[in-house]
């Protein structure tokens, strides 16, 4: 018994790291599990950016919408990012930064943010329209994510509101 116990003692000490087939079955299966995840991981990347690019549009819808009742009479900011009462001037107040130029707030794909206005009825700035390019960074495409005076933030491709001039938040 005695030598028994000492021959086990010696092998596990002698013994000095893993084979060569049980480090292949582990590269395998860690492999296996990557081609696996990597595909689900992608989509939820996606949504995460359209979730990003629906919380700026919702902030920055809500911005307007307040500066509309208590500054603009009822009206909406121009589309114009220098002059007073337009929409540049009013996010910048509100810590947006939406410069028109370089270094403007930019939605999660690289693109600018659009921001448009129609006249309702021959009255010019009485509904607008705030939007991202989305994933292909093309307007007017199905993946678009905007909001509108009359919607909140969503991703389709057809807003509600045309706007006759509009103003990107960077260049």
């Amino acid at each position: 018994m005695l030598k028994l116990a000492e021959r086990v003692r010696r092998a596990s000490r002698d013994q000095k790291g893993f084979t060569l087939v049980e480090l292949l079955v582990v590269v395998a299966i860690i492999g296996i599990l990557a081609a696996v995840m990597l595909p689900r991981l992608l989509g939820y990347t996606n949504q995460a950016r359209v979730s990003r690019a629906m919380g700026d549009i919702a902030s920055m819808r809500n911005v307007v919408e307040a500066w509309a009742a208590n500054e603009g009479a009822g009206y909406y900011p121009a589309p114009d990012n220098s002059a007073a009462g337009g929409v540049g001037q009013v996010l910048q107040a509100r810590g947006i930064k939406w410069t028109g130029g370089t270094d403007g707030v930019k939605d999660p794909w690289g693109t600018a943010y659009r921001y448009g206005t129609a006249d309702v009825n021959g009255v010019a700035n009485q509904a607008y329209l705030i939007q991202s390019a989305g994933p292909d960074k093309q307007f007017g495409t199905a993946d678009d994510v905007w909001a509108s005076s009359s919607t909140a933030p969503v991703q389709s491709g057809t807003p509600d509101v045309t706007p006759t001039t509009t103003v990107d938040s960077a260049s």
